[in-house]
């Protein structure tokens, strides 16, 4: 099995999570991307969550060199997006990710689309089966690959919410010591 097995199908969870959020709650994404200058009405927003959710569900489905190469352009496209968002807004804006998080933009988002990109596209060249191929594949039945995988996914969510909004909280207090 590919050694990004783990972190490319935790990737894959939180793009399926970032979909249902939009599905469920549009007004965030909404303004992210009327901010970026892109159509922002509520369809718009539900067609890119469905989206997220059919390229999730085809690779933890079934994953493979094909839905590693979709999830690896959303990520692209997701780090492109994220940066037009936060140049025009001055890293004011949340992204619109999941739903109704405030975390604003920052080079941080960036950064982590853009990891998270490279990953998919080693997965495309040593391709990563589904969730339960894979988790089949390791010992206890996959238990601790699960785990592992879910942890991973839920600090990659911090990684990209709860820090940024850490940093923005922390500013005000920086510029108040100088």
């Amino acid at each position: 099995m590919s050694p990004v097995a783990g972190p490319f199908l935790a990737a894959v969870l939180v793009l399926g999570a970032a979909g249902a959020l939009k599905l469920a709650r549009p007004p965030a994404a909404r303004v992210a991307l009327r901010t970026a200058g892109l159509p922002s009405s509520a369809t718009a927003v539900r067609i890119l969550g469905v989206g997220e959710l059919a390229i999730a569900a085809w690779a933890l489905g079934w994953g493979g060199r094909g839905s590693a190469a979709a999830v690896a352009l959303a990520y692209v496209g997701f780090a492109g997006f994220a940066e037009q968002v936060r140049r025009r807004s001055r890293g004011r804006a949340s992204c619109g990710c999941f739903g109704a998080s405030g975390a604003p933009l920052s080079r941080l988002h960036v950064a982590i689309d853009l990891v998270v990109a490279a990953v998919a596209v080693v997965a495309v060249v040593d391709p990563v089966p589904g969730l339960l191929d894979a988790a089949a594949d390791t010992p206890a039945a996959g238990i601790a690959f699960v785990g592992y995988t879910l942890l991973l996914a839920w600090l990659l969510e911090v990684a990209l919410t709860a820090l940024p909004e850490l940093q923005a909280a922390m500013r005000p207090a920086r510029g108040a010591a100088r």
